[in-house]
């Protein structure tokens, strides 16, 4: 097996993504600087969550390429939470810190079920980093042999 992990997460984006293709028709219109395709039916209505974790120790820099793209396949009303260090919600020894983590998560996901948004500064919370940005590196370094 090639890939691992990353190749099994592309199969299922792409699996998704290739679902979302009958929802359009091969009309298309210009829309800002860019043409895209003319959807079937009416989708304004609609709202989109994208919750996208990275094993990096910040955000930025790290999430524009998905972020981006999740922007230009459901324009309109969506959400999206980012969230850092996301590895350390796998290492139970991590629950100090991923357990209040995981908390804002709930809190989150109960405010947009019942308002349809995230405050903003929920989201920078949940992009923040859990430990120092160095403490992390140096964890992950550690962790890792040289190849």
């Amino acid at each position: 097996m090639s890939g691992g992990k990353k190749e099994w997460r592309e199969d299922k984006v792409k699996a998704l993504l290739d679902r979302t293709l009958p929802l359009s028709s091969m009309m298309m219109k210009k829309v800002g600087e860019r043409y895209e395709h003319v959807g079937q039916t009416d989708f304004s209505h609609l709202r989109y969550l994208m919750i996208c974790g990275c094993g990096f120790p910040n955000s930025r820099h790290n999430f524009e390429p998905a972020v981006v793209q999740f922007r230009l396949c459901f324009p309109g009303d969506h959400t999206i939470i980012t969230v850092p260090e996301s590895p350390m919600f796998n290492a139970p020894e991590a629950a100090v810190v991923t357990g209040p983590g995981l908390e804002l998560v709930r809190h989150a996901g109960n405010q947009y079920a019942r308002t349809g948004t995230i405050e903003a500064d929920l989201l920078d919370e949940i992009g923040s980093p859990m430990i120092p940005e160095e403490q992390y590196a140096m964890i992950v370094n550690t962790g890792t042999s040289e190849m």
